[in-house]
């Protein structure tokens, strides 16, 4: 028969050894959370990042700027998948909001395509506005000219604010609204058909 010594020994015991589990399972606890929050930071799961981090200016988008190689690219805007390494190629990284693409040209950013609502510009033009808005936003600093396929459409071209500047954001207008935009350097911003 066990005395009441040996049972209370027993119990300090147990209960020991319950609250070292409990302080390891802590530890793997915060290790884990630890690891989530380095993952928050990282460029790949910022892809539910408010439409406030991707504003969209003639040097890019965000933290991706025109000019940057394949590698700073995937360091600020997550996965950018199989690059091929050719003259001219899209590419969409992962962090990147819904209907925004990267060009890449020989390697490096060239221009960043918009084609979906939610995303602005530094002024607040976004996918939608008719033109005169865009006549108010960027007051003397628009060039109109017609668009090349599409009868009665027009491309509506803003130019950066230093003269020496040669990036450009392009907006693509049909029946009186923005359809689409693009944003980066010439020559590649004013290419109509893409990479084609």
């Amino acid at each position: 028969m066990r005395t009441p010594k040996f049972r209370a020994t027993v119990l300090v015991a147990a209960m020991w050894s319950i609250a070292a589990c409990a302080e390891r399972a802590g530890s793997a606890n915060d290790s884990a959370a630890e690891s989530q929050s380095t993952r928050a930071d990282t460029p790949s799961s910022t892809a539910g990042a408010s439409p406030a981090a991707w504003v969209v200016t003639p040097s890019g988008i965000g933290p991706v700027r025109v000019g940057m190689r394949t590698s700073e690219l995937t360091a600020v805007a997550g996965n950018v998948g199989s690059v091929l390494a050719a003259d001219c190629e899209y590419v969409r990284p992962g962090s990147l909001p819904a209907g925004v693409s990267v060009m890449l040209v020989r390697g490096e950013v060239a221009r960043v395509d918009v084609d979906s609502t939610g995303v602005r510009t530094a002024e607040g033009a976004t996918i939608g506005d008719d033109p005169s808005r865009l006549a108010e936003l960027y007051a003397g600093r628009t060039t109109t000219t017609p668009h090349k396929y599409v009868s009665g459409a027009q491309y509506v071209s803003v130019r950066e604010t230093a003269p020496s500047d040669s990036n450009r954001i392009v907006f693509e207008v049909e029946n009186g609204r923005v359809t689409r935009y693009r944003a980066g350097r010439v020559p590649e911003v004013e290419w109509v058909e893409r990479c084609g």
